[in-house]
């Protein structure tokens, strides 16, 4: 199964609202955080990885060939500078030979299981997978009537399931892409959902990290050093 990654963003939150290192090369734990997100799928018997590459593709031409080798081969795709992820992955349309194959993001890490998750598809008879994660809200949380009333508070034990960004998609995915001028979780996404002969599971995470800031870096290293096998429980 060929897995694809989202690598062409500029990483503006974490370099300070400005362009910067590219975000799926930074370090955590004592290797980019892209190395990590390969070993979760290899480890799992993926060996086909497609990076969908834009700003610093060279850096990320130079982690390809470092990192590939006889029994793993990882490819960069150049979507361009700025494109928009339904973009991104229009571009890869021909590079996807299988009816099934992998998304996911360069910056985030989690426990994904790809066996559970076929699973799941098979249990749900469904042909296309998102991955889901329970996220503790830091802010209280107000239920306010239709009287613009106070009726409930949920003070810092508020969780809502996101959109983890880890997928199992079908080719017909690239049907729903009208253009290269949008996104895949906005636009692409929707119409996927909103055409009833799709049915999508939802696979429930029990770890997930994202490094979207600074913060988020410093916090995943402390996590991944306490506990290098969490990524593998």
């Amino acid at each position: 199964m060929t897995c694809l990654i989202f690598c062409g963003g500029f990483g503006t939150r974490m370099n300070n609202g400005l362009p910067g290192v590219l975000k799926p090369l930074i370090e955590v734990a004592g290797k980019p955080i892209l190395s990590h997100i390969i070993s979760i799928y290899y480890t799992q018997g993926v060996k086909n990885f497609i990076l969908l590459g834009g700003y610093k593709i060279e850096d990320l031409n130079q982690f390809a060939i470092n990192n590939s080798n006889p029994n793993i081969n990882i490819s960069v795709l150049d979507t361009g500078i700025g494109t928009l992820t339904g973009g991104r992955l229009l571009q890869a349309k021909n590079l996807v030979k299988e009816e099934q194959f992998l998304l996911t993001y360069g910056d985030s890490v989690t426990n994904f299981s790809l066996k559970n998750c076929i699973k799941l598809m098979v249990e749900k008879n469904a042909n296309m997978t998102i991955s889901t994660y329970r996220r503790k809200l830091e802010y209280g949380v107000l239920e306010i009537n239709e009287n613009d009333l106070l009726d409930k508070i949920y003070e810092k034990t508020f969780s809502v399931p996101i959109n983890a960004g880890f997928y199992i998609l079908n080719r017909r995915v690239f049907d729903y892409i009208e253009s290269e001028n949008e996104s895949f979780e906005i636009n692409v996404l929707l119409r996927i959902l909103n055409d009833k002969k799709n049915k999508i599971g939802v696979y429930e995470l029990s770890f997930w990290h994202p490094m979207d800031t600074p913060e988020d870096r410093e916090s995943l290293n402390k996590t991944l050093i306490m506990n290098p096998n969490i990524l593998f429980e």
